[in-house]
């Protein structure tokens, strides 16, 4: 494809990223909130970084450092709404369509752009996506560039990889581990098949070579964050709030039974089999480098072993499976290119096959996605807007217990609070705080969900309530507003 073609196909794919995201993420402005607890603590804690607050000193939260710096940037473009954060989806989903655009154009003449948005919306409308806004989003193009780029290494036969892509690779793998290590299994498979190259080509030298060269790119953006939370004293916190307390501390639920199990299989059914099914068949494909074929075999393989095996599985972990649809739509796709006689095909059919194929995405996503329900309902029409028109401007607020809930961000209040929400983190000094504040009456207002707040915390009287919605999309949540008394 030539240069001026692929640059217009990459700007089709882009625009066909935000489409796509606007139809099914909650965070688009064709949404009036995002109503997912995980998204609005991380725009809480990106508004409260932008007020000043130093992360996991000043507010705690658990996940990688990046993945707030990226809501920070998001809190810059709007204090107010997710706009930022749809902006920065939408960038996200345009790379990891170029990213598949370019492994498949390596083995489809004229279906390439269609397999890619089609491989996007497969994804966009499974209930992995949840609402939109997880860090499993922020990492698909990552582990999406990761396996295009050791593909092509192989292509080129150039097993074991050479010093620039292997550092490439690290920052790669480094920027990942900063958001979510737990997405690292994506990395830790292709590192695998790497080192199994290097040790046949070179022996334990050139194996130890790669490895360092690998870690000089991972070690990048770890040494920036460990030199920023160093720098304002933040270090320790840091550590234990990230890495201690996720591996020790965390304190999720018990491993999904078979009713969870096949919820979520059944959720995600397309697109968990595109790359079920997509990754065996292109790791038993003869055609295909023996490089690319034990890459993308062991990268699964960990990134499955990676998702399962620890405990926990909640619907958004499966994401991290995601990248691998696009190797369900090689199949299809060339058989389709071969039944249509590739070779006499006008140079127009490329444009007209990835134009059927946006209008096919949007249309899925259009119509299948799990969040359509809230799609151009007005704020007042949530229980988020109800309520904020409750709280006097200017009060402080504080979520007591369970996740945010978004009346931080439709009131425009900042925590105040180090600890601003209850984390599936078995810490009880975080327990141990929100109760004291309650029990102090250090907020205006206090929003608790489910239970009324405990009779104890007498300094407070009921003001409003109000319902939202559940994970099954139904208006029963029970929210209770509370007034600190005079």
């Amino acid at each position: 494809m030539k240069g001026r073609q692929s640059g217009a196909v990459c700007a089709a794919l882009a625009l066909t990223a935000f489409a796509l995201v606007a139809l099914c993420s909650m965070s688009s402005p064709l949404y009036p909130v995002n109503i997912w607890g995980d998204a609005n603590c991380l725009l809480t804690v990106g508004r409260a970084m932008k007020g000043g607050a130093v992360l996991y000193r000043d507010i705690y939260e658990q996940k990688g450092p990046t993945l707030y710096l990226a809501h920070l940037l998001a809190a810059w473009v709007s204090d107010r709404s997710f706009l930022g954060v749809f902006l920065l989806e939408g960038v996200c989903m345009a790379a990891f369509f170029a990213a598949a655009f370019r492994l498949l154009r390596r083995r489809l003449r004229l279906l390439a752009p269609a397999a890619a948005v089609v491989c996007g919306a497969l994804i966009l409308i499974g209930t992995a996506f949840v609402r939109g806004d997880s860090a499993e989003e922020f990492c698909l193009p990552f582990s999406m560039a990761a396996l295009c780029l050791l593909d092509g290494e192989a292509l080129r036969g150039g097993m074991p990889m050479e010093r620039r892509p292997l550092v490439l690779l690290g920052l790669l793998a480094g920027i990942v581990a900063t958001v979510k290590f737990t997405l690292l299994g994506v990395f830790l498979g292709l590192c695998l098949a790497q080192g199994i190259f290097a040790l046949r080509a070179g022996g334990v030298r050139r194996a130890l070579a790669s490895a360092g060269w690998f870690l000089s790119g991972f070690l990048a953006p770890v040494a920036v964050w460990a030199a920023y939370f160093a720098a304002r004293g933040a270090l320790r916190e840091a550590f234990e709030a990230y890495i201690y307390n996720n591996i020790f501390l965390y304190a999720g639920e018990g491993r999904p039974d078979a009713a969870e199990w096949i919820g979520m299989l059944r959720g995600n059914l397309w697109w968990m089999l595109s790359a079920l099914a997509g990754t065996a068949a292109f790791a038993l494909d003869g055609r295909e480098p023996a490089g690319s074929r034990l890459a993308v075999a062991a990268s699964f393989a960990v990134q499955l072993a990676a998702v399962v095996l620890p405990g926990r599985v909640w619907q958004y972990s499966l994401l991290a499976l995601a990248p691998y649809t696009v190797f369900g739509l090689l199949l299809p796709g060339r058989l389709l290119e071969c039944g249509l006689q590739r070779d006499r095909l006008p140079r127009r059919a490329g444009a007209l096959s990835a134009a059927c194929g946006i209008g096919v995405s949007l249309a899925l996503c259009a119509a299948f996605s799990p969040n359509a329900f809230l799609r151009g309902v007005p704020l007042s029409d949530t229980a988020q807007g109800r309520l904020a028109a409750q709280v006097e401007p200017g009060s402080s607020l504080l979520q007591y217990k369970f996740l945010d809930d978004g009346l931080y961000l439709t009131t425009g209040t900042l925590p105040s609070e180090r600890f601003f929400v209850l984390l599936n983190v078995d810490l009880p000094e975080m327990k141990q705080e929100l109760d004291r504040y309650v029990a102090e009456g250090e907020p205006d207002y206090v929003l608790t969900v489910y239970d009324e707040l405990p009779e104890r915390f007498d300094r407070y009287r009921l003001v409003a309530t109000d319902v939202g919605y559940l994970d099954n999309n139904k208006p029963n949540k029970a929210f209770y507003l509370y007034r600190r008394l005079e």
